[in-house]
């Protein structure tokens, strides 16, 4: 009995490998992709509700300007934060954040 189930899926392992790498044919015809023929949909503007002129420079365009990176203030992972004010009153009694 163990030796004709070992050999019935003998023949379904060798046949379902054997139906998975025959070579198919493809009969479906080849279509190839046009670039000229994409539709591309433009999203409508939506407004804030108001007019910003009146709250904007003169001649303001956001995308006309400088950038430096040194403009751009980073926290430094090496800085210590100073509150100033005791926060265990704020706290659980025994907290601590290192403790997951």
């Amino acid at each position: 009995m163990k030796i004709r189930n070992l050999i019935v899926i003998l023949i379904a392992v060798t046949t379902i490998f054997a139906a998975a790498n025959s070579p198919k044919k493809n009969n479906a015809p080849i279509h190839y992709f046009d670039v000229d023929t994409l539709v591309f949909i433009e999203e409508d503007e939506h407004g804030l509700g108001f007019d910003t002129a009146p709250y904007l420079p003169e001649n303001f365009d956001p995308y006309n300007g400088e950038f430096f990176l040194d403009a751009i203030n980073y926290i430094d992972e090496n800085d210590d934060l100073e509150l100033d004010f005791d926060t265990s009153g704020y706290l659980p009694i025994g907290f601590d954040p290192y403790i997951q």
